[in-house]
């Protein structure tokens, strides 16, 4: 699969006024996203090239066969991404409950015998109190390649090579070991994304561990919990976005399909002129090869 893109940067002053407008434009309200993103590097680069991967995890064989494919020539950086939500957070899940109880309190300082649905039968705290905490073990996760996008010239967008396998049993860091490739790094990424038409539009940020969680000269493994939403740092100090306008084709050997992906970029930035300049952006900067 191919995916073309384009970018904006966004100061964080001008993010609540584009997010409506990327809605007005799609006609359809933000979702939500917050994605942990594992890095992966080959543990050593010789012997990796061309290796078997083990495990007993069931993966789809066919894009997994694929994706090895691409990696019999240069070594590149691996991702496993899992979706994570608000409120498994430790201080979404802490405020959460603290909000319900004080509203436990007010009923019944109120005597107010209706609980809207906050107690239980058995007098226990309801469902609003019983915000599921983060479970490492629970978490689902996708393994991502991206290549290293064309050199800008031949198209007025962005174009690179992706792949995405869903691991959908087993352990997932004992086969990104089998796989040859060590953890070193995570961060999260959190915004919200609108489609519109054939394209998927990205305003997001990254965000880093606090250093408590991230310091040392080695981190052998994922932390298994996450740290409190308000201590992640954003990679750009100054809290800036980036809208990614993206849209993917699964068969480039079709240009009619990659001519229309194109075209609708073009068209969106069109549209978006005068509120963001939508570029191709640095090459360089998506180069996710091992050095």
């Amino acid at each position: 699969m191919h995916e073309h893109l384009l970018f904006a940067q966004v100061p964080p002053s001008r993010h609540n006024q584009l997010l409506r407008i990327l809605s007005g434009i799609a006609g359809q309200q933000p979702t939500r996203v917050i994605e942990r993103h594992l890095m992966f590097m080959p543990r050593k680069v010789h012997d990796s090239r061309g290796q078997q991967v083990g495990g007993t995890q069931t993966v789809q064989n066919q894009q997994a066969q694929a994706l090895q494919s691409q990696l019999q020539g240069d070594l590149f950086h691996l991702q496993l991404v899992g979706d994570v939500d608000d409120g498994q957070f430790p201080d979404e899940v802490v405020q959460a409950r603290e909000k319900a109880e004080d509203e436990l309190m007010k009923d019944a300082e109120e005597g107010n015998t209706e609980t809207r649905g906050r107690r239980g039968l058995d007098g226990s705290l309801g469902d609003s109190l019983e915000r599921p905490m983060y479970d490492f073990e629970e978490q689902t996760w996708s393994l991502r390649f991206s290549d290293l996008p064309e050199v800008p010239g031949r198209r007025p967008v962005a174009s690179r090579m992706i792949s995405s396998v869903d691991i959908i049993d087993g352990n997932a860091i004992e086969f990104m070991d089998a796989l040859g490739y060590k953890y070193i790094s995570e961060y999260i990424l959190e915004g919200h994304r609108v489609i519109h038409n054939n394209l998927i539009l990205l305003l997001h940020r990254i965000m880093l561990f606090p250093p408590s969680q991230s310091s040392g000269t080695s981190v052998p493994s994922p932390r298994k919990s996450l740290p409190p939403y308000n201590s992640l740092i954003p990679l750009d100090p100054s809290g800036g976005y980036v809208l990614q306008a993206s849209a993917r084709v699964q068969d480039v050997t079709k240009p009619d399909g990659v001519n229309l992906a194109i075209n609708e970029l073009k068209a969106f930035k069109d549209i978006m002129k005068g509120v963001v300049e939508l570029e191709i952006g640095d090459r360089l900067s998506l180069d996710t090869r091992v050095k």
